[in-house]
């Protein structure tokens, strides 16, 4: 668009357009006994402290920044279910833990709705479904072959063609695809914030601007140091995902931090009502995944990997912006003269098998991470299971234990990374 580029804040549109006031808490100070500890204020760690709490365990929540700062107040609000594998192949590989996770993948978004429900979390929560869409022939094929699937598994999806998804969606970009009825969406940064004042509200301790900086071991139980404070506990949960630092070694190793950057425009309005007019979301099936919705207030919000920048830094001329802005007049060329008013990325945890990792390390440190982009539903849910575990009171089902590896290669992750969405991007081209 012309004009000067809107500039980039943390939490972009978001942050703009909260319902729900910033939570608000006190720092650590002091010391303080609790018997688990959690680092990260995300929905991960804010879901284990919640489902703790309920069930009376003594636990304490730190977080480095304010409550929403990093991803689960950046994202782009959607609630999908499902992970990148099928039941069928994470049940060759990991057994009845991968048929575990790939339950907890599909129940993920009607388990987030229900607590959304439960604890009346002003978050701007929609249930209207979503649609996944073919970038070419040869993925609508694999999209035809996925609604069967899903379909046998219960799920009441429909196929589009391009008649349905023009008149559906809006845009005659897209060959086909289908619909999954069990897709939502959310405010993130105002559900972040609920999140935590639900946890607060059920007696956990949350102390936000109180970045941990040292784990030790110290008389049998975990320390935990902070600029003006001291956590000792017997368990401790690690849910720092992307902004994963050295406070666990070899953590950060085995995670690339990849920027998913996202545009918001003005306002659609009266002429544009035919854009997602029944509030789905939707993503496609390129290699680079791109991402969009309506947001609660009638913008097209789209995002994507346009790069794998790892970088936090908020810069307002990146060029991936301008791909997403490229990108979004491709698919709905009457919007091009509508302006762009924001802009703003975070990180994504991206693992080696895509797949989300939980490590059971030793002496009762645990670690959540790796959504790939799936986490809104998804952190929600096996931070639920991980808090039952850490309660004593395990769930049926369960997910893979997997081991703390290096990401191959990783001090070289940026020219790699880089290389490597080249190469997909040409593929998406292709056809492949």
């Amino acid at each position: 668009m012309r004009g000067a580029p809107a500039r980039p804040a943390a939490q972009g549109l978001w942050a703009a357009a909260a319902a729900t006031a910033p939570f608000e808490e006190r720092a650590l100070e002091g010391e303080h006994k609790v018997d688990v500890a959690i680092v990260g204020g995300g929905f991960t760690g804010l879901s284990i402290a919640l489902h703790l709490a309920e069930r009376g365990v003594a636990v304490a929540l730190l977080e480095a920044h304010e409550i929403g700062n990093g991803a689960s107040g950046r994202n782009g609000g959607q609630v999908n279910p499902g992970i990148k594998l099928d039941e069928r192949a994470l049940a060759a590989r990991f057994g009845d833990a991968g048929r575990g996770l790939h339950r907890f993948g599909q129940e993920a978004p009607d388990f987030l709705g229900a607590l959304i429900a439960r604890k009346a979390l002003d978050c701007g929560w929609r249930q209207p479904g979503l649609f996944r869409l073919a970038h070419n022939a040869t993925a609508h094929a694999k999209l035809t072959q996925a609604a069967k699937t899903l379909k046998r598994e219960g799920v009441a999806v429909e196929e589009l063609g391009p008649d349905d998804v023009a008149r559906r969606v809006g845009t005659t970009r897209y060959p086909g695809g289908l619909y999954d009825p069990r897709g939502a969406s959310v405010q993130p940064l105002d559900l972040a914030r609920e999140m935590a004042r639900a946890a607060r509200e059920a007696g956990a301790a949350i102390h936000p601007h109180s970045p941990a900086t040292a784990l030790s071991r110290e008389r049998g139980l975990w320390r935990l140091d902070t600029a003006h404070g001291r956590l000792r506990a017997r368990k401790v949960a690690v849910a720092t995902n992307a902004y994963s630092d050295a406070l666990v070694p070899g953590l950060a190793r085995s995670l690339l931090p990849v920027n998913s950057f996202q545009i918001a425009t003005a306002p659609l309005g009266a002429a544009h009502d035919h854009i997602l007019a029944g509030g789905e979301t939707v993503y496609d099936s390129r290699r680079l995944v791109l991402y969009f919705r309506r947001s609660p207030d009638g913008r097209l919000v789209i995002g994507g990997r346009a790069s794998f920048s790892s970088a936090q830094a908020q810069n307002p001329d990146a060029p991936d912006y301008a791909v997403l802005e490229q990108v979004l007049h491709g698919i709905f060329p009457d919007l091009a003269d509508l302006p762009i008013e924001q802009r703003w990325t975070g990180l994504v945890g991206i693992t080696f098998d895509y797949l989300p990792h939980y490590h059971r390390l030793a002496d009762e440190l645990h670690v959540l991470a790796g959504f790939n982009g799936r986490g809104v539903a998804l952190s929600h849910r096996l931070g639920a299971w991980l808090a039952a575990r850490l309660a004593g009171a395990p769930e049926e089902h369960s997910m893979p234990e997997t081991p703390l590896r290096p990401f191959p290669l990783h001090r070289l992750r940026a020219p790699m990374l880089n290389l490597g969405m080249r190469w997909n991007r040409f593929l998406d081209i292709l056809g492949y």
